[in-house]
């Protein structure tokens, strides 16, 4: 269930088994971690509701779907200590409980340290026993990243900013010191190694926190550590007592984010199993173009550096309305049935078209007679397939698209490397042999002869016949440009003879857009796009009032054009 929190975005999850008296705040990580931890902690959060447990999981102020632009830990700090008070005037818990993983563990040991005997227990997933460690790490990644900037200015780390005040707040943060404080009866550690318990305290009990280098890979990677979770959820339940109350929890109402935009949950698709999260702008800008913004990779909504929410927020300043969504298995959507709900799904798989025109159906039940699909890496694969299949996609935003036809080879892989199993040697023929196959589709195209030679051609024709408005965005070096020259020419140059159709290269070689640098730039050419589309004349022979209704048939009746 939605819930405001703090003025903060959270979902609640009732008790699906015996209540007890007994609730939980899962406060998660900052920055890139919290994106990799976002699908797990919801894992834990229904554990622990399936043993009675009311939990709580919560985006910090400044993070995730939450109003504001940073993160503030004084602010994370202050927003715990109020969904305290929350589950127990709203939830009707007696006892609280707090849940923390990596910088979440610090921060919710810090707010215990304010209420001193308060907490019913508290549990440390992988901890930052130290915060001047932590700090040292986010200075080494910045410089990796090539995020670092002005020491006394601050650092960017994954296209998260960091002021230098906020710095010196973390470094101030001692794990040990701060337990002391709270004065918690019951705390367990969860880490790779007993000594990591030593160094947060001595008298803390531990266990082996097994799957977590997996459980924090990269999420395309990655696999829950259900088994751990599930010995995490039991220790948090034990000694529970049973509910006195019955409380009801009303869902949140739409959140504001500022200049008159609000920002309120979608569940949709099948059984409501798919959620997004709606964007809108103040009605007095609103427009007719609405975005679909689809996942990266195995990402939730949110996207890397915080760009979904980012993009979302500066459309709707535009009074363009968006929905990021996540497709099955991704964020907060569930997991398709008979899929391993541990390990993400395969994020090019074509059995994600059907959720992804689901949003295109939720986006038209709220009024929209025009959607502009936006997507990055496998997000812009989904996209294209979409708009493919779908008449009412009227645009595409495609950032560092892999590959236009995967089926052809040479896609790079999902994290931007090498083509998986490609020999190098057979690079430059393949290649050849893939543009003169392109070159004599487009001649023979041009004779009114169709010929199915390239696909990603025909596909081209197909939408330009449709009026669909196209953005190819690359970063510098990004592997898809190789793609795109098989096909269109260096840097797509071919793609000239389509009016509609539009091809950037941004400053910046990062795949995942991350740097705020490149966020900003692409959001820039995304608003624009937007604006252009919507100021356009509907293609002829469209009736734009029965567009925003869904389309009717099943999606294996709008086949794909022959390959």
């Amino acid at each position: 269930m939605p819930v405001t929190v703090a003025g903060c975005h959270g979902w609640f999850h009732p008790a699906s088994g015996e209540p007890t008296d007994r609730g939980v705040i899962l406060v998660g990580p900052e920055g890139h971690e919290a994106l990799l931890a976002h699908r797990g902690l919801r894992d834990l959060a229904m554990q622990c509701a399936a043993l009675g447990l009311p939990t709580l999981r919560m985006d910090h102020p400044g993070a995730g779907d939450s109003p504001g632009d940073r993160f503030r830990l004084e602010a994370a700090r202050g927003a715990i200590l109020d969904a305290m008070d929350w589950m127990r005037a709203e939830a009707g818990c007696q006892a609280v409980a707090l849940a923390g993983l990596r910088l979440g563990t610090l921060l919710a040991a810090q707010a215990a340290a304010r209420r001193p005997g308060e907490v019913a227990c508290l549990l440390l997933l992988a901890p930052v026993a130290q915060g001047r460690t932590h700090r040292r790490q986010m200075l080494l990644a910045a410089d990796v990243g090539g995020g670092r900037d002005d020491r006394a200015a601050g650092i960017e780390v994954a296209g998260h900013a960091w002021p230098a005040e906020e710095l010196d707040d973390l470094a101030s943060g001692d794990l040990g010191a701060a337990l002391c404080r709270a004065a918690v009866p019951r705390v367990l550690v969860m880490d790779r190694e007993a000594g990591a318990a030593r160094r947060v305290a001595p008298a803390v009990a531990f266990e082996e926190f097994d799957g977590l280098a997996r459980f924090l890979a990269p999420a395309h990677e990655a696999r829950l550590p259900v088994e751990a979770f599930a010995r995490a959820s039991a220790w948090l339940a034990e000694g529970a007592g049973p509910a006195t109350v019955n409380p009801t929890v009303s869902e949140a109402e739409p959140r504001p984010i500022g200049g008159g935009a609000t920002e309120r949950v979608l569940r949709f698709g099948p059984g409501g199993s798919l959620a997004g999260v709606l964007c809108s702008p103040s009605p007095a800008l609103a427009r007719r173009t609405a975005a679909l913004l689809l996942n990266s990779g195995a990402n939730g909504h949110v996207g890397v550096g915080r760009f979904g929410v980012r993009l979302a927020r500066r459309l709707a300043a535009a009074g363009i309305p968006s929905l990021r969504m996540d497709l099955p298995g991704l964020g907060d959507s569930d997991t398709a049935e008979g899929v391993d709900p541990a390990v993400a799904p395969d994020p090019f798989a074509d059995g994600l078209l059907p959720a992804a025109r689901a949003g295109r159906d939720a986006l038209a039940a709220e009024g929209a007679s025009r959607c502009l699909a936006i997507g990055l890496c496998s997000g812009a694969h989904v996209a294209l397939r979409l708009a493919l299949l779908d008449p009412r996609i009227d645009g595409l935003a495609l950032f560092n698209l892999p590959a236009f036809d995967r089926s052809q080879g040479g896609a790079p892989a999902l994290d931007g490397g090498p083509p998986p199993g490609e020999a190098p040697w057979l690079r430059r023929p393949r290649m050849a042999w893939r543009r003169l196959r392109a070159e004599a589709d487009r001649r023979l195209a041009a004779l009114g002869i169709e010929t199915g030679l390239d696909a990603p051609s025909a596909w081209m024709r197909r939408l330009a016949a449709r009026r669909v408005h196209l953005l190819l965005g690359y970063s510098q070096g990004d592997r898809g440009l190789r793609e795109l020259r098989a096909h269109f020419g260096r840097r797509g140059r071919r793609l000239a003879a389509f009016p509609l159709v539009r091809c950037r290269v941004l400053d910046g070689t990062e795949h995942t857009l991350a740097p705020l640098s490149m966020q900003a730039a692409a959001a820039g050419l995304v608003e624009e796009m937007a604006l252009r589309l919507d100021s356009a004349e509907a293609p002829s022979g469209v009736s734009t009032p029965h567009r925003d209704r869904p389309t009717e048939g099943s999606l294996p009746d709008l086949a794909l054009p022959a390959r």
